[in-house]
């Protein structure tokens, strides 16, 4: 073989070469691309899948959230309403007639009394108090089996209407306005538990 047919060979060669090698790489970079486009794809599909879960999840968190709020209201206009029915309890048992605020306010000390405590007279709505109350109420604790030693103290408590027992430092109050306090808590835990359930005990 001569040197130009030698040389037209490797010519020939080195094109068929560089044709494969710039085919394999057109190849490889088709298949790259296709790869990124799937990956894009798959990363775009995910983001939508999660944008989905997350919106989801959102519109799940502000229905909660809707009613939640619309049970704290509700338990606003209720505690409002309770607050207006005790309001109007306080004035009426406070209007009620001497003679029935004296009966009671004489059942409860009988109650709650050891015998020989100290007794400060409410100032709101005492009209059901006079001088012979303190002997009377002595005679009931003697016949209840108690010491009928009460004491009364010098001046009323002002802002109460009924009794407080004070032995020690320590007191018990006979009074309308613990009796609706008593009440009140009452009312409420039962509107809050309607509202929002009973508290879970691990809480």
């Amino acid at each position: 073989m001569n040197a130009a047919a030698i040389l037209d060979k490797i010519e020939q060669d080195a094109l068929a070469t560089a044709a494969q090698t710039l085919d394999d790489a057109q190849k490889k970079a088709e298949a790259l691309k296709a790869a990124s486009r799937e990956k894009i794809e798959e990363m775009h599909r995910a983001m939508i899948s999660q944008a989905e879960r997350d919106s989801e999840a959102l519109v799940l968190r502000m229905r909660r959230m809707a009613e939640l709020n619309d049970r704290k209201e509700l338990l606003s206009k209720k505690r409002a309403l309770i607050d207006e029915a005790f309001a109007m309890a306080a004035e009426k048992m406070a209007g009620a007639p001497a003679e029935e605020k004296r009966a009671f306010f004489t059942r409860q000390i009988a109650a709650n009394a050891a015998g020989n405590e100290t007794l400060t007279i409410g100032a709101v709505a005492a009209d059901w108090f006079d001088d012979a109350f303190l002997t009377e109420v002595n005679a009931v604790l003697l016949k209840a089996g108690k010491p009928g030693e009460l004491k009364l103290a010098p001046g009323k408590c002002e802002g109460c209407a009924g009794v407080i027992l004070a032995q020690h430092g320590a007191e018990i109050r006979c009074t309308f306005e613990a009796l609706l306090e008593e009440m009140r808590a009452g009312l409420e835990q039962q509107a809050a538990v309607t509202l929002f359930g009973a508290p879970s005990k691990d809480a």
